[in-house]
């Protein structure tokens, strides 16, 4: 079989196949062209990536016409804007009930036996009753022995100032006179003496111009020198003279006057240092011998009796605590940060911790200027009623109280307490944004009154924060204002 290509008039190649007749002959067959079938693949492609290239074109136009829809809100809640409320200011606190000055009484004697105890807890006593007695029998005879030592002290004191015999007061008279006439003397000696040195001093003067004249000999100038030199020793010696003729004459004085008033002025000293020594003694006895009778410092309440018959007492041991005039006050431990907004003269509200309906009404009395380093807290001394002996009020000494100080009303910045979240100790609210939606905001807040949070810091006047489904909100959220 033969095969010829020729070239058609399109300049495509063809191929025809020769094939042989039954006679012999050769005929020709025409086959497809090769080009044709290529060509088809190519446009079917050609027409599946246009139809491709307009579904895009027009899905994207027609995703342009088409809105995308708005985000819908979370939760639809309430809001309110942070401004000033007004607030009752109150301080909250706890506190023990003590004695306002409790006083503890105790024997001031060492080793006496008590004998008898007038008084048991629970009582109230007067100012100078009798609480206890003490056996005082030693003292009493300890007493008794210095009285009469003193007794006779006081008459050997009568004896020693007894007058002096008169033969006695002339001799003393005489020393005076004679201690007179030496006064006089020595000033007479005195007075020869510095006129001597007058004259020995103008000599010498005299002397030394002389010896610059060659009137004299230089020996002689020296010896009018020595000579003014003696003289002076002499007025000194006369004057010194002087000073012990009138020593003499004090003495001598003194001598006669205590001669006139009795005996001598030491011994009488003596004698009457003696007496004021057992006076003294005698005091210290009887004061201990009142003190074996113990008695209430004050009017007050036994709050405690340590005291038992027999006992023997010891200085520093107490036998009685005592409420000094039934003044109950409570010992309130406040933080330090709110210290400064309590001052004396406040009213407290006073609630018993066994029971919330008893309430009595007291007043700050005290603020402690100290704050406890390890606790951070200080104490608040709240006066109590005083029992008006009726009824009185149930707080006893040792009591637990609540109490709420009335710190005066106040304007602070506030929301409402349901707005006010916590997370990780620390409080938050979420404040409304313009475009409402939520953000969160860390706040410290104060007292909480009548459902509203004083706000200390972290939000400013006007600002808006959700109240109402705050707590299923997180930030960032879409929100919705209802009413």
């Amino acid at each position: 079989m033969e095969v010829k290509s020729t070239v058609n008039e399109t300049g495509s190649v063809s191929q025809e196949q020769a094939k042989p007749t039954a006679d012999g002959a050769v005929v020709q067959s025409r086959s497809q062209p090769f080009y044709k079938s290529k060509k088809v693949i190519v446009l079917s492609l050609i027409s599946i990536v246009a139809c491709v290239a307009v579904l895009l074109f027009n899905n994207a136009h027609s995703s342009k016409d088409v809105k995308t829809p708005a985000p819908e809100p979370v939760i639809t809640v309430t809001t309110e804007k942070v401004a000033p409320h007004l607030m009752k200011g109150v301080v909250q606190v706890n506190g023990t009930v003590w004695a306002w000055d409790p006083l503890t009484i105790g024997s001031e004697v060492n080793g006496l036996r008590i004998e008898s105890i007038n008084v048991d807890e629970g009582d109230k006593v007067k100012r100078g009753q009798v609480l206890a007695r003490l056996n005082a029998s030693i003292l009493n005879a300890q007493l008794a022995e210095e009285k009469a030592k003193l007794a006779a002290q006081e008459a050997t004191l009568k004896r020693t100032i007894q007058p002096n015999r008169p033969e006695d007061l002339i001799s003393l008279q005489a020393l005076v006179y004679q201690g007179e006439s030496a006064v006089a003397e020595a000033e007479t000696m005195l007075t020869k003496a510095r006129a001597n040195l007058v004259n020995a001093q103008h000599n010498s003067q005299r002397y030394r111009g002389l010896v610059t004249q060659g009137a004299v000999s230089q020996q002689e100038a020296d010896q009018k020198d020595t000579e003014a030199q003696t003289a002076d020793a002499e007025m000194r010696n006369a004057e010194q003279k002087v000073r012990t003729a009138k020593f003499q004459l004090d003495q001598s004085k003194q001598r006669l006057i205590m001669g006139k008033q009795g005996g001598r002025k030491e011994d009488v000293d003596i004698s009457r240092a003696t007496v004021a020594q057992m006076k003294a003694n005698v005091q210290r006895l009887e004061a201990l011998v009142a003190q074996s009778v113990i008695k209430a410092p004050s009017d007050g309440l036994i709050m405690r009796r340590d005291a038992h018959l027999g006992e023997i007492t010891a200085v520093g041991k107490a036998l009685f605590l005592m409420v000094r005039d039934n003044r109950l006050e409570l010992r309130a431990q406040v933080a330090e940060v709110d210290l400064p907004l309590i001052h004396p003269g406040q009213k407290v509200e006073v609630t018993d911790s066994t029971s919330s309906n008893y309430k009595v009404e007291g007043k700050v009395r005290e603020v402690s200027p100290m704050v406890d380093q390890d606790m951070r807290l200080g104490t608040v001394r709240i006066d109590l009623p005083v029992a008006d002996g009726k009824q009185g009020h149930m707080f006893k000494p040792g009591n637990f109280a609540h109490a709420t100080i009335d710190i005066g009303d106040r304007t602070p910045l506030a929301v409402p307490a349901a707005s006010v979240l916590s997370r990780e100790h620390k409080s938050f609210v979420y404040v409304v944004n313009a475009d409402n939606t939520v953000s969160t905001r860390d706040v410290k807040t104060g007292e909480r009154v009548q459902g509203f949070a004083e706000v200390l810091s972290g939000l400013n006047p006007g600002e808006t924060v959700v109240v109402r489904g705050a707590g299923f909100l997180k930030d960032g959220d879409l929100i919705r204002v209802g009413q």
